[in-house]
């Protein structure tokens, strides 16, 4: 007995230095990739979007979020949104699908609200992130998919932060600010390093006539700071309003795994000894106040309620809710 208790004690120990020592290394990759991605940032100098143009109306149908509109909708902790501007209809990200459900989510969805594959021209991937290209299984093989199996996508276009894939059409690897329509432009892919790894994101850039660019953010792992300084490089238009994911998971996020606040630990923040604070987060809104926005509205899919309603209180009128099945529309 005191021998087996002697090797479970080294085992435990040697499990617990492992442990250690794994945690080690992820915070030394964490700072080495935080170094990196800020340098690769402070070099990047995009161009101009020159002649962007303009749309007279830009709606913005969320059909995958956390919150919905009615209680037929199916919500989730994954991003898919209808754009609807003068001359694209845009599907941006395509949301979670955690169970593998057939239908999807975002497939029951679109079934619910009347919206069919014939009814966008374009896809638009924010990050290769399961929660956005359908699952873990397409964000593994570097793809992405509306459901469990992958539907006809034949004659549309696709637009990716990173090389993907899809049968039957070949996706544009857009890593620069890319024009793809009349007064629509993707701001080219922002660096981050997190805890889980580096991501590359990029957001969507509406230009409302006669009142600017509304940015439509998948994520936001790129930062509010560096969203607001790429499109305001990039774009001569000023910042109307902004729609979409922040990643504010304060003070905690949406669920745990392993007894984990995965999104505030490990995916926000520089990582889970250095979380990201309410005090950063009430900084970031006012430095989005001083563009004087129109239109915000936060995601609560990487967001909390408690933030949500901060922006509700910072933005007054100028704030919508991010519902599934709810219009958020505007023209000029």
């Amino acid at each position: 007995m005191r021998l087996l208790a002697r090797i479970l004690v080294g085992v435990t120990l040697l499990v617990a230095l492992a442990i250690v020592g794994g945690f080690a290394y992820l915070q030394i990759r964490l700072a080495r990739g935080i170094e990196e991605t800020d340098r690769v940032y402070r070099e990047s100098a995009p161009a101009r979007l020159a002649d962007l143009g303009s749309t007279r109306s830009l709606s913005i149908l969320p059909l995958v979020d956390w919150h919905t509109s009615r209680p037929d909708l199916r919500g989730e902790a994954g991003v898919s949104y209808l754009i609807r501007t003068d001359s694209n209809t845009i599907l941006f990200d395509v949301g979670f699908n955690r169970q593998n459900a057939d239908p999807s989510p975002l497939q029951h969805n679109m079934d619910t609200l009347g919206i069919g594959a014939g009814d966008f021209d374009t896809v638009v991937i924010s990050h290769n992130h399961p929660d956005h290209v359908g699952g873990m299984g397409w964000a593994r093989r570097g793809s992405f998919s509306l459901g469990p199996e992958q539907i006809d996508l034949t004659g549309k276009r696709a637009f990716t932060p990173v090389p993907m894939s899809y049968p039957g059409i070949t996706p544009v690897h857009s890593p620069n600010p890319t024009a793809l329509g009349e007064g629509v432009a993707t701001t080219g892919t922002i660096p981050r390093q997190l805890f889980i790894g580096r991501v590359e994101e990029q957001a969507l850039a509406v230009n409302v006539r006669d009142k600017g660019v509304v940015l439509i953010v998948g994520c936001g792992h790129q930062t509010l700071p560096r969203i607001l300084e790429r499109a305001s490089a990039i774009f001569s238009e000023p910042i109307y309003g902004l729609i979409g994911g922040l990643h504010y998971p304060v003070p905690e996020g949406r669920g745990r795994l392993l007894g984990l606040d995965v999104q505030r630990l490990l995916a926000s923040g520089e990582g889970p000894f250095d979380p990201l604070t309410e005090a950063q987060v009430r900084a970031e809104i006012e430095q989005l106040k001083q563009h004087s926005p129109g239109l915000v509205g936060l995601s609560g899919h990487d967001s909390s309620d408690p933030v949500i309603e901060w922006f509700r209180e910072a933005f007054g009128p100028a704030h919508r809710d991010v519902r599934v099945g709810e219009w958020i529309e505007i023209s000029g």
